[in-house]
């Protein structure tokens, strides 16, 4: 009988470039935030965002650096997945890594490529439409 081995497959798996890990400390520094701090839900990481940060101690933002690829559709629908569970806003910035390594300083307006708001909300106003309550 042929026995067969289980092992934990790790569903993330660190690799970057130095240009990249070094964009994202820059930003950290420019926002104040802290780097590649995990998102659970039910024991196990869901994503895990370059940048978090946090306003008065509530989470408030993540930032993704970009220097080859953008934000995958898989990693946007994880942070919704996790915002509806955890019934949280959170802002979703997109900045280039050619960018933040391009500036001499810390920018009056930090330049980004893209920005998404996740609500558990962003559909309230159309439930009323998409539902309708038998009389």
């Amino acid at each position: 009988m042929r026995q067969i081995e289980l092992r934990k497959i790790r569903r993330f798996e660190k690799r970057e470039t130095g240009y990249h890990k070094s964009a994202v400390e820059i930003l950290a520094k420019w926002v104040n935030g802290t780097i590649e701090q995990p998102f659970h839900l039910d024991g196990e990481i869901v994503f895990v965002p370059d940048v978090t940060c946090y306003v008065d101690g509530i989470l408030n933002s993540i930032y993704e650096v970009v220097y080859k690829h953008p934000l995958s559709g898989k990693k946007y629908g994880l942070i919704q997945h996790w915002c509806y569970r955890n019934l949280s806003e959170l802002t979703v910035f997109e900045i280039s890594a050619d960018y933040i390594l391009s500036q001499t300083a810390k920018p009056e307006r930090i330049e980004v490529m893209e920005c998404y708001i996740v609500s558990p909300f962003e559909y309230d106003e159309i439930q009323d439409y998409l539902i309708t309550p038998f009389k």
